[in-house]
């Protein structure tokens, strides 16, 4: 199997195990225990701690989410991919209590792998549309 094919089965992993089963393990298992997240977020915990913790909060928010891969593309150690996700939000997220609304959003991330690990995370999402969607606007 070429490098290519390797990393997207990876981040399909990620996708799959973390993103769709909610299971906080598999970014221990596929993340480097170095790894850097460039997320358009502050004050998170650094490498996979991060990560988790982002998962608790759209977790606990939009119990039900499930990510569908749009598109993806590798060159080299990188792995480019396109997602939609939906749920429906029944937790408070970002001070917004409970709706009941199903809502979507867009994301894009680009990861960069180190021997069948993701080393680093660069990620980006439609946060203003879910918030709309939230919020009513």
């Amino acid at each position: 199997m070429a490098q290519e094919d390797m990393n997207k089965a990876v981040t399909r992993r990620f996708l799959e195990e973390f993103k769709n089963g909610q299971m906080m393990q598999a970014v221990d298992e596929l993340f480097t225990a170095d790894a850097k997240l460039h997320l358009p977020a502050e004050g998170l915990p650094e490498g996979r701690e991060g990560q988790k913790a982002i998962g608790q909060v759209v977790f606990a928010a939009f119990p039900d989410v499930h990510v569908t891969l749009e598109d993806t593309i590798a060159e080299g150690a990188r792995v480019a991919e396109r997602h939609t996700a939906r749920a429906t939000h029944k937790g408070t997220f970002m001070g917004v209590p409970a709706t009941g609304k199903k809502i979507y959003w867009t994301e894009n991330h680009i990861y960069r792998l180190v021997n069948g690990r993701i080393a680093e995370l660069w990620s980006e999402w439609s946060y203003q549309k879910l918030m709309d969607q939230i919020r009513g606007s």
